[in-house]
């Protein structure tokens, strides 16, 4: 009989997966299982979604010839709730039980809830990760006059500036001193929330955080520890996210923040394999144990537990933390390690700022090899400063042609990642 792999989640990580593993010729039976009932899409579509710039069909990334093409038995609608690592099987929550001979999680995270509230209330925040979660928001967002967003990171500004409008009101609560706080430095941040409250109809309130979320007139009050209190029709919530691992048996499976895996993309036992949102691994740039979430990481992990799944032995290099994305009409990205200090660093920073063309350029070295960015406006060379933080290329004796801009950048790169000596 052929081997049966189960895979557990349906996106970037389990398609990955199932590629390589089709791509190697096998005849292995492979299950697919999915919470959600559709077909694959992609999470960092729908704040494009939100603001109209695609269309909801266009969020998906394959359709019914996908699975059929690659003989895939596939269980939509359904969610894991419990794995027996020992005796190799997997329960779901229409009562079937799965065994397999090889398991790659692959279920990817949820929306970090907030905690505290009436289940009422609880239950009429708004949160973005899937197809639902858009498909509300916009609804709900095309009839209110003030939101109220809690928290300052990349999917709060990214539903903020996908939902703004001249006649509508977006107040962000922040717990931190600065939006962006994973992502970019204070200085960069400045910039950032200088251009959206001159640009939009946005307010930020700094180094607060909610004591309180009860119904008034029709809609929320919202009371603040410094004392304030704010109204508004509808609340969303970006608070990070937490790995879909409810199912895995902690007396098992390795577990900590995610499912703790080695190069190979392992779990610490046997014929189980973790990738994507949920796998913690080897960060390619710092060399710590984390989570680091985007879609670049998970499909490549998932690319090599598919092959390992099948009897290879290929290695995942370790992800990189990476952001690129466009808020309020300005790019801007974020690679590898952004702050000096972090992860007890010894970093060197060299800055670049043209305020009359609001561009804001940031590297960080460890001696003179390049080990981080942050990118306001001038990123065009972002995929290639990427290559040269992976590669621990030598930039410091070009640092200050580098950080200048992306005039001759690829030619600067070239020379500074083969310079000899």
């Amino acid at each position: 009989m052929p081997r049966h792999l189960v895979i557990i989640g349906n996106s970037a990580a389990a398609l990955s997966a199932v590629r390589a593993i089709r791509a190697r010729g096998g005849a292995e039976q492979i299950t697919i299982v999915s919470k959600e009932e559709c077909h694959a899409y992609s999470p960092v579509l729908t704040t494009y979604y939100l603001r109209g710039a695609i269309p909801e069909q266009g969020l998906f990334i394959c359709d019914a010839g996908y699975y059929l093409d690659r003989d895939l038995d596939c269980h939509f609608g359904v969610a894991a709730v419990e794995l027996d690592a020992e005796a190799q099987t997997v329960l779901f929550d229409d009562g079937t039980k799965v065994g397999y001979d090889a398991l790659l999680i692959a279920s990817g995270a949820s929306p970090k809830h907030l905690g505290g509230l009436d289940p009422e209330i609880a239950a009429e925040v708004c949160y973005l990760r899937t197809i639902e979660d858009a498909r509300r928001i916009k609804e709900l967002a095309d009839r209110a006059k003030h939101i109220v967003v809690l928290g300052g990171g990349l999917v709060s500004l990214q539903v903020a500036s996908a939902v703004a409008r001249p006649d509508l009101q977006v107040t962000c609560v922040v717990a931190s001193e600065q939006v962006l706080s994973q992502n970019v430095d204070a200085e960069c941040a400045e910039i950032i929330r200088d251009h959206i409250e001159s640009s939009a109809n946005i307010d930020f309130l700094f180094g607060a955080n909610v004591l309180h979320i009860g119904k008034a007139d029709g809609g929320y009050r919202l009371s603040l520890d410094s004392g304030e209190a704010l109204a508004a029709d509808m609340l969303v919530a970006g608070k990070g996210v937490v790995p879909n691992i409810d199912f895995v048996d902690r007396g098992q499976i390795a577990v900590d923040r995610g499912v703790l895996v080695d190069d190979r993309l392992r779990a610490q036992v046997d014929n189980v394999f973790a990738a994507g949102d949920l796998a913690q691994g080897r960060n390619r740039v710092t060399g710590t144990v984390e989570l680091v979430p985007n879609w670049i990481n998970a499909c490549e992990q998932g690319r090599i537990a598919g092959m390992n799944m099948v009897g290879a032995d290929g290695a995942f290099p370790g992800s990189v933390a990476e952001n690129i994305t466009t808020l309020f009409g300005v790019p801007v990205a974020s690679i590898g390690v952004t702050r000096a200090g972090r992860d007890g660093a010894d970093l060197r920073e060299v800055k670049y700022r043209d305020n009359e063309r609001g561009i804001y350029r940031k590297l960080l070295f460890q001696a003179d090899a390049l080990v981080g960015a942050v990118l306001l406006r001038d990123i065009e060379d972002a995929g290639v400063l990427r290559s040269a933080i992976v590669s621990g290329a030598n930039l410091g004796r070009l640092e200050k042609e580098v950080v200048a801009g992306s005039v001759g950048f690829a030619h600067t790169l070239h020379r500074c990642m083969f310079a000899k000596g």
